[in-house]
């Protein structure tokens, strides 16, 4: 299953890695940026099968992207899951509360990101009305 997949994030090396594991493990078409004003732009632009959204991020944050995406009619169906430093249980419910389709927590494990993302991928695809997931 080959997706197009918009990557937001602020840090080079995780972006980096993220769109490395898409493409070469799961073959995957993507499109990065590096904030979420320029998130919200692209996805407007060509919207994606899927949106991976650091949480914090310069200029606008995971939380106003996830927001203006499920309030915008055109992108409301894209699922966006978050990427976040925070492994606290507070934050990760306050991820699932503000909109986000489930989370990553960083460091992601490369042995297992592309098979999650796909997974999650698959069940946005057999149950798309507002499935809540935990991709680790």
């Amino acid at each position: 299953m080959s997706a197009q997949i918009l990557v937001i994030e602020d840090n080079a090396a995780n972006l980096e890695l993220m769109v490395y594991l898409l493409r070469q493990q799961g073959g995957h078409r993507i499109t990065t940026a590096t904030d979420g004003v320029v998130g919200l732009a692209a996805a407007k632009t060509s919207p994606p099968d899927l949106i991976v959204c650091d949480v914090r991020m310069p200029n606008m944050d995971g939380y106003g992207l996830v927001h203006a995406v499920k309030n915008d009619p055109a992108l409301k169906h894209i699922p966006v899951l978050a990427v976040t430093a925070s492994v606290m249980a507070d934050e990760q419910q306050k991820i699932l509360q503000a909109g986000f389709d489930g989370y990553f927590t960083k460091p992601i494990e490369p042995a297992t990101f592309v098979r999650q993302t796909e997974q999650f991928l698959t069940r946005q695809l057999e149950a798309p009305s507002g499935h809540h997931s935990d991709c680790r």
